[in-house]
């Protein structure tokens, strides 16, 4: 008779740990936008700082890759369903190409894992380079294979008290601090000092930071009116539907009263070459005719693919101009290494866009006054691309369309993003989307003004124009990633020292 093979406690134990993994992963999203619960960040944090503490190397790359599978699986899975209503994928096909994009984001958090289990020494550095390790891997994933700094620890710091820290030491120096927090209040049983020092260093040094005046007014204030079209992908990009939605921008257009007028993304289904017939024209009359000034979301080049396309902004005032977006979304408006993934999506018939990247430096639009430093959509989550816009662009401005991911969290957390990019640059931030979080926020990263989502509206808000440097802009993550880099240099140091003992 056969005998039912048991499984051993400490087999059990270990899965136990491994699936906590994967639900503090997962718990970490209520941490950002849409639920905000900031506080979870370190809490869930703390729990993986834990489990790294325990088992083999390869146990904790494994619960690191757990952790980020829970985070990512969770919190942009509007992947999936942009890739199947919009983007014309089969369900398997977009499952699967889901699952492969979570797998890599999940790996830079099993690498960390690895690397600390390599390195920590059970000691008081321990913390410290599970906050360097940690910072590491989320801005390794900023750059590494086009980049998604997206659910970055940092941003889950936009409504709590350390959000004045960010024009100091921007996003990654937040997720440093969340990160270090979470490690040392994990081990405040057996060493309690450090813990207690970064609570005290923390709330006496944050009101002195918050009263810093790091930046000064330059120029009146500056009205400005964002049109929310609320037009669904699925008619946008249909040539017959072309008249009816300009109409319709124009009509919520007349109620706009503000010096600047912002459309978003792509309002404007048609190539500028074309519009140059009678829509440009029409504009310029209107901006003349009642001094204000327009930037309306196109495409820039012409219907017959005889030259680049580019995702634009047009401006159409007192000084006309262009702005291009640098950043484009891989697979959504350009597709990267086409000779590896071309014959793929043509098997698969997903169908690709073909913006063209713009690569020379651009420049601040002027408009009434105020020097405009604009970003496309996805653009936002670059800290980089604002601050080479600094010091002269004096408001941020930032048009996206997030119709493309439905009813789902990424447009509140865009919004979570660019109250950080506004904070870090110090400076106002008027965001124009089509149908998600059309807003203003101010210079300190408050949301001033916002439109309800999923419906077509205009608000009109007052933004304050402000020059000169935040720390963050003059160096960006260069002083944090130096912290971090001495550290595990430290760590490598140690580990190396006590094995040769």
């Amino acid at each position: 008779m056969l005998k039912k093979a048991k499984w051993p406690a400490e087999s059990r134990r270990a899965a136990g740990l491994d699936a906590l993994a994967l639900a503090a992963g997962a718990g970490l999203n209520l941490a950002f936008a849409p639920v905000g619960q900031w506080w979870l960040a370190p809490v869930c944090l703390a729990v993986l700082y834990h489990l790294w503490g325990q088992g083999s190397p390869r146990r904790q790359a494994l619960r690191g890759f757990l952790f980020g599978i829970g985070l990512f699986a969770v919190g942009v899975s509007w992947i999936y369903l942009t890739l199947v209503r919009f983007g014309g994928a089969p369900p398997a096909a977009a499952l699967l190409g889901t699952a492969c994009f979570m797998v890599i984001l999940a790996a830079y958090p099993a690498a960390a894992g690895f690397v600390f289990a390599r390195l920590r020494n059970r000691d008081a550095w321990d913390p410290w380079l599970f906050a360097a390790l940690w910072t590491a891997g989320e801005w390794v994933r900023g750059f590494f294979l086009t980049g998604f700094p997206w659910l970055d620890a940092g941003y889950s710091l936009d409504r709590s008290p350390l959000l004045p820290w960010a024009p100091i030491i921007g996003v990654l120096g937040l997720g440093f601090l969340v990160a270090l927090f979470a490690a040392l209040a994990a081990d405040v049983r057996s060493r309690p000092q450090p813990f207690f020092v970064l609570v005290v260093v923390l709330a006496l040094g944050t009101p002195r930071i918050a009263a810093l005046r790091l930046v000064h007014k330059v120029g009146a204030p500056l009205t400005v009116s964002l049109v929310q079209g609320d037009v669904s992908p699925t008619i946008k990009w249909d040539a017959s539907s072309e008249t009816r939605i300009i109409g319709h921008y124009l009509h919520l257009t007349r109620r706009a009263f503000g010096r600047l007028v912002i459309w978003p993304e792509t309002a404007v289904p048609g190539y500028s070459h074309q519009l140059r017939r009678w829509f440009i024209p029409r504009m310029q009359q209107m901006a003349a005719r009642n001094h204000r000034h327009f930037l309306l979301g196109v495409v820039e080049g012409n219907a017959w693919g005889d030259g680049p396309i580019y995702n634009a902004v047009l401006s159409i005032g007192g000084h006309d101009g262009f702005y291009r977006k640098q950043h484009l979304v891989p697979f959504g408006e350009y597709l990267p290494w086409p000779s590896v993934f071309g014959p793929i999506l043509a098997v698969l018939h997903v169908p690709m866009s073909g913006f063209t990247p713009w690569t020379r430096p651009e420049h601040a639009l002027v408009a009434d006054g105020a020097r405009i430093g604009v970003t496309i959509c996805y653009e936002i989550a670059y800290g980089a691309l604002v601050t080479e816009e600094m010091p002269a662009a004096t408001v941020l401005v930032n048009v996206s369309d997030d119709s493309w991911y439905g009813h789902s969290n990424e447009a509140a957390q865009q919004l979570q993003i660019a109250r950080l990019r506004a904070a870090e640059a110090g400076r106002d931030l008027a965001i124009a989307t089509n149908d998600g979080q059309t807003a203003v926020i101010d210079h300190r990263g408050g949301v001033a003004a916002r439109l309800p989502a999923f419906r077509p509206g205009v608000l009109t808000a007052v933004v304050q124009p402000y020059g000169g440097l935040t720390p963050y802009d003059r160096y960006g993550h260069m002083p944090v990633l130096v912290v971090c880099g001495l550290l595990i240099l430290a760590g490598i140091i140690r580990r190396f020292t006590t094995v040769l003992r």
